[in-house]
């Protein structure tokens, strides 16, 4: 009878064993890349493309999806708006309501509100287009672990910037960034995927 009812009671508490790795590990993500540690945003105050305040309340409630990049940006920053509203149209209505994709502007000089307001909406009307003061703009950047600069081009210029796509967590974390494939485009099918995990399971 002892044998028995230890054998039981290991078979309970191999099964709890299980039973916490399972819950505590969640699935693999494809095209994610999470951090170690999640990291609180510092406070910061910018402007999305309807004048409105953007703030560090404007983080809170929703997975955000930031993306820095300029409305005269030839390339990168058109094919990631491109991808990432491919990726927005194939999360359910339910999963859209809880993800924000943000577009922050490393051109302030020339990304107005109205030029905003004009680009963001192009590839998603729920998309959210910010500007600011350079500095602002600067300081929200770095925090996230992008960077940029303004290259002279003739008699006009143009930007260098960080093409990495960011996670931020519904508590305003920092949680992590998509990579991106060999030639250098995010994959909309698998960061959609990873979304939808993402929202599941963190």
């Amino acid at each position: 009878m002892k044998i028995f009812t230890a054998l039981i009671l290991t078979l309970l508490l191999v099964s709890g064993i299980i039973f916490q790795l399972t819950m505590q590990t969640p699935p693999e993500l494809q095209v994610t890349n999470v951090y170690p540690d999640t990291k609180l945003l510092p406070e910061f105050n910018l402007i999305n493309h309807q004048g409105q305040a953007f703030t560090n309340e404007s983080l809170q409630d929703k997975w955000s999806i930031v993306f820095f990049g300029y409305t005269f940006c030839p390339d990168i920053c058109p094919t990631t708006m491109a991808a990432l509203a491919q990726s927005y149209k194939q999360l359910s209505v339910e999963q859209q309501n809880r993800v924000q994709f943000v577009f922050v502007s490393v051109d302030p000089e020339r990304d107005t509100v109205d030029i905003l307001s004009k680009y963001v909406p192009f590839y998603n009307p729920d998309f959210i287009g910010i500007t600011g003061e350079n500095e602002g703009l600067l300081d929200f950047a770095m925090s996230l672990g992008a960077a940029y600069m303004k290259l002279p081009s003739g008699d006009s210029y143009m930007m260098s910037h960080s093409s990495t796509v960011f996670i931020v967590d519904p508590k305003g974390q920092r949680l992590g960034q998509f990579s991106r494939s060999a030639g250098g485009v995010i994959d909309s099918k698998l960061v959609a995927e990873d979304l939808q995990t993402i929202l599941e399971h963190y």
